[in-house]
């Protein structure tokens, strides 16, 4: 960030009559200089930075930063807000006419101001299912949302040019699923080697990218079948049922046909070092990683259960260290936390139950923990983890800077020490894989839009809706793809 992007510009001086939205005063920013800077925020853009002793004049709303650290809205790159367990439907918050609202809540008390949130699955239709997406956001969302598509048979594939002309740039296939396993995550398919040929081709044909659930589907099969006949009882065991190797197998196969296509494509929620390994060997600059943060803080050896089944696994403790150490190595290009909204009563049985784990909410506070208050990580780093690096990938080029210009999308932080509960997280769903865990920085503020939405365990300004990425992107507005290399 550059002296240009932290001074405010003669215009906006000359125009300083205008009252400001809102002023943050006293913010540390990620900058060379380490002075304290005032931010002053417009119609949901920045549009001042000065020091902290000048005056920004009148704004509506005015937050005192006092020193504390203030950084861009995390952007999770993989949200399954809405998918919903349907038997639980009657459940406060797991339903259709609520989770987005309290899900919502939840990540902006985490600091995540933007959901890169999966339509739901499991709708003949691609665009029905997206079209319902924009609905339920629209009504209920206290975050900015930005819906990915998927891709899970022929049929879905010819709709990706109208999905296209209607605001959806991302492209998700899946490569593990089958038979009751499918049928469990409410009817997710899973596309053969041919078939993703095809899809890569549609997808880069239209302008857009793809995201791929790497896991040979063969290789599960297999592990799985031995490990259910040898009785399936631990963490351990379903990490065995879909080793890394399958991993491995998968992203190169998918990073292969997507070079093939020129089709930029993501590895979401790597698990191991052998899509990284697959990344190098390949060397296809159209090819990005997506990490999450339960594949370097939880591990086989965590205390929770069924309730720590996720695709693809848990990892052993030090292949979890490898990880981290990858991260810090720049191997990473995003995180997302692939938030699920299961209820507890989904993870009873271990073959039974649903694969996924809640945690949109603690996904930058874990990653700050982890990352910079434990292993040294700069916060200008982590920025481009959490927000910066996604927001160039995914076209968002508005987003993740503290600069003017910018998208006043931005979270005071608080340091020190706070342990992780239940109640704090603002979620419905009744369990955490987290809670009793130390935190060292959490959000103190949270600012959506440029309008504050939490603010020490409360929701001001609830009437708040974010803003509906994915409209940025149609051809009404002038607007296409970007990012996609």
């Amino acid at each position: 960030m550059n002296s240009q992007d932290t001074t405010a510009t003669a215009d906006e001086k000359a125009a300083g009559a205008a009252p400001l939205q809102l002023i943050i005063r006293n913010a540390r920013i990620a900058t060379e200089d380490p002075q304290l800077r005032n931010l002053g925020i417009r119609d949901g853009v920045i549009v001042s930075i000065t020091n902290s002793d000048e005056d920004l004049g009148a704004a509506s709303e005015i937050v005192d930063a006092a020193g504390r650290w203030v950084i861009p809205g995390a952007i999770d790159t993989h949200a399954h807000i809405n998918q919903r367990a349907f038997e639980y439907d009657h459940i406060p918050g797991l339903g259709p006419d609520d989770n987005f609202a309290g899900e919502s809540r939840s990540a902006l008390a985490g600091g995540c101001t933007t959901a890169l949130n999966y339509a739901q699955f499991g709708s003949p239709s691609l665009i029905d299912a997206y079209r319902m997406g924009l609905e339920v956001a629209a009504e209920q969302s206290r975050m900015n949302v930005f819906f990915h598509g998927y891709l899970m048979d022929m049929d879905h594939v010819t709709e990706i040019p109208q999905a296209v002309k209607e605001g959806l740039t991302t492209f998700k296939m899946f490569m593990p699923y089958r038979g009751e396993e499918a049928r469990n995550l409410g009817g997710i398919g899973s596309l053969n080697h041919a078939q993703m040929r095809e899809a890569f081709a549609a997808i880069s044909a239209n302008g857009a990218q793809a995201l791929v659930h790497a896991e040979d589907g063969d290789i599960v099969d297999a592990c799985m079948h031995h490990e259910s006949v040898a009785g399936l009882d631990s963490l351990a065991g379903w990490e065995r049922s879909r080793p890394t190797i399958a991993e491995g197998d998968a992203a190169w196969t998918a990073m292969y046909l997507a070079e093939e296509a020129d089709c930029a494509v993501s590895i979401v929620h790597v698990s191991s070092l052998e899509a990284i390994r697959a990344r190098k060997a390949l060397k296809y600059p159209g090819a990005q990683l997506e990490s999450c943060v339960h594949y370097m803080v939880l591990t086989t050896e965590s205390k929770i259960g069924p309730e720590g089944k996720v695709a693809p696994p848990l990892r052993d403790p030090e292949l979890a260290d490898a990880i981290t150490a990858a991260v810090l190595t720049g191997e990473i290009d995003f995180f997302g936390s692939d938030h699920n909204v299961w209820p507890a009563a989904t993870k009873k049985e271990w073959e039974t139950s649903k694969p996924g784990l809640p945690g949109i909410g603690l996904m930058l506070p874990l990653l700050l923990t982890h990352l910079v208050y434990n292993h040294g990580m700069s916060m200008e780093r982590l920025i481009e983890l959490t927000s910066r690096n996604a927001a160039v990938r995914f076209g968002l080029p508005s987003k993740g800077r503290v600069a003017i210009g910018m998208d006043a999308d931005l979270v005071v932080l608080d340091e020190g020490e706070r342990v992780v509960t239940l109640s704090d997280l603002h979620s419905a769903v009744d369990y955490s894989p987290y809670e009793g865990m130390t935190l060292k920085a959490w959000p103190h503020v949270t600012v959506c839009g440029g309008t504050v939405v939490y603010r020490d365990g409360e929701f001001p300004n609830d009437d708040f809706r974010g803003e509906l990425l994915n409209l940025r992107f149609l051809p009404s507005e002038g607007r296409g793809p970007e990012g996609t290399s």
